[in-house]
């Protein structure tokens, strides 16, 4: 593992021993802030920074993009601190570094973003909503209140105006989000409740004034959550409809993790587990196409590589989403500063020089800018990358619903766990598209009608009002 104090500067031609195809005549350094060490519970640079290497390797080899220009990269360990990210930042400003891509989890402080000095700064991991919007900022990484967005959008669509959420500590801003989007068009939150006590008191306490929930958490809490609402019967008549929100990158393999514990080799199939399974729906990242999991094994392979050399992390076949956040950050960069290089010479028919070059480099507003007007962007696992007005990525969401598998859905008997004999699993039926309006639209696939727990869509109260005050 690297010292955080250690600074490399690489030339990433030269990684793992390939010599460049193109000699270009201009050399520039870009600057890498990734979490190695740290107390963060997600910290991603063991992972991840391959992607980084990937995209420089196959930039600086590339005769169609920067044809006369190679990245070289100068990158340290931040340990998830905001005053070590200030000093390397500061230090890495000095030594010449003309854009960075991160700082990982510390993009809403504003001293970090002050003391880039409008140098281009992208960040690939970076949820906050109220992140900054100085000019000189992107993030590949679609915030908090895009995804709370979709929900208030699927709520509206089928009429449930009154719910209640649930979390677990870790999602306490996205449910807070989530509330504050609620009462900006007077929707009616039953509950907020954080999930430190047990599932049966926490039910219990709620069940008797809602009938819809929000859950924010684990996969493994959703099922105990479920578990805990059967065994009170909640789902014997349709009434109560469970709506999980995985902030979690959609894993193909495994849409039964929704429904059964990880250690269970068993699929239920009786007509209490339909119901139940049907009181369920899932809000969720947007599968990504098949050529993802190449893409995973090339980020490992440069893992393993100068100038990081990590040892090969076990993902458990999991496929991180901030790789190809931070690779698409990178050619979407590469990408804005070709075009202007464009423009300012051939357009200008003028020579590129140095100094033109990096006058050009260095000016973070209108690196973003073109960034903003390249977009929509196709990611490197396949989903449209979009940016509003302050270069924050859109999100691609979808929903899930319990579905027989057949070969109209995207899912197969294959991309299920193997050992479980399932004839049903969570299959999307359902996906948002961007608007104009602060909401997107939640559109539904019209040979994939959903299937209410009774047959019948539930309501969001009872007729008669939850203490029978409208009887």
């Amino acid at each position: 593992m690297c010292n955080g104090a250690k600074m490399l500067v690489v030339a990433l031609g030269l990684l793992a021993g390939l010599l460049p195809v193109i000699a270009k005549n201009y050399n520039i350094t870009v600057g890498y802030l990734p979490c190695i060490e740290g107390n963060s519970k997600d910290m991603q640079g063991l992972a991840i920074s391959g992607a980084i290497s990937m995209a420089l390797d196959n930039i600086n080899n590339s005769t169609e993009i920067l044809p006369d220009v190679t990245l070289l990269l100068q990158w340290n360990d931040t340990q998830c601190d905001t005053l070590t990210t200030t000093r390397l930042l500061t230090n890495m400003v000095s030594s010449g570094a003309v854009a960075f891509f991160g700082p990982e989890e510390i993009c809403e402080t504003p001293d970090v973003i002050e003391k880039s000095k409008n140098l281009p700064m992208i960040s690939y991991k970076c949820s906050d909503s109220l992140v900054s919007k100085a000019p000189n900022f992107a993030r590949l990484e679609p915030s908090v209140s895009k995804i709370t967005q979709s929900v208030i959008s699927l709520l509206r669509y089928y009429k449930w105006n009154k719910f209640s959420v649930l979390y677990e500590e870790t999602y306490e801003k996205a449910a807070l989000t989530l509330e504050n989007d609620a009462k900006m068009i007077n929707m009616t939150l039953n509950h907020r409740r954080l999930t430190d006590d047990s599932w049966s008191h926490i039910i219990q306490d709620t069940k008797n004034a809602t009938r819809i929930y929000v859950f924010f958490g684990s996969t493994s809490a959703l099922v105990e959550m479920m578990n805990t609402m059967e065994a009170l019967q909640l789902f014997t008549r349709g009434e109560y409809m469970v709506i999980f929100i995985d902030m979690m990158p959609y894993w193909p393999k495994d849409p039964l993790d929704y429904l059964i514990p990880k250690d269970r080799q068993v699929c239920p199939m009786t007509p209490e587990f339909r119901k139940r399974a049907r009181s369920l729906l899932v809000v969720v990242s947007s599968e990504p196409e098949s050529s993802y999991e190449n893409f995973a094994k090339k980020v490992q392979e440069y893992n393993s590589m100068k100038p990081f050399e990590f040892p090969l992390p076990s993902l458990e076949n999991k496929f991180s989403i901030y790789a190809a956040y931070l690779y698409d950050s990178v050619r979407l960069y590469a990408a804005a500063l070709h075009n202007l290089i464009e423009e300012e010479t051939i357009q200008n028919h003028e020579t590129l020089t140095y100094e033109k070059l990096k006058t050009i480099a260095t000016d973070g507003s209108r690196i973003v800018s073109k960034m903003i007007t390249i977009t929509p962007f196709k990611s490197v696992v396949g989903n449209s990358i979009r940016f509003d007005e302050n270069a924050h990525a859109s999100g691609n969401y979808m929903v899930l619903g319990y579905k027989p598998l057949n070969h109209t859905n995207s899912q197969s008997f294959e991309a299920i766990r193997s050992n479980i004999n399932c004839t049903h699993s969570m299959i999307s039926f359902a996906h948002f598209q961007e608007s104009t309006k602060k909401f997107p639209v939640y559109t539904m696939n019209p040979h994939l009608p959903i299937d209410w727990p009774d047959n019948v869509r539930p309501e969001d109260e009872p007729s008669c009002g939850f203490y029978n005050e409208k009887c």
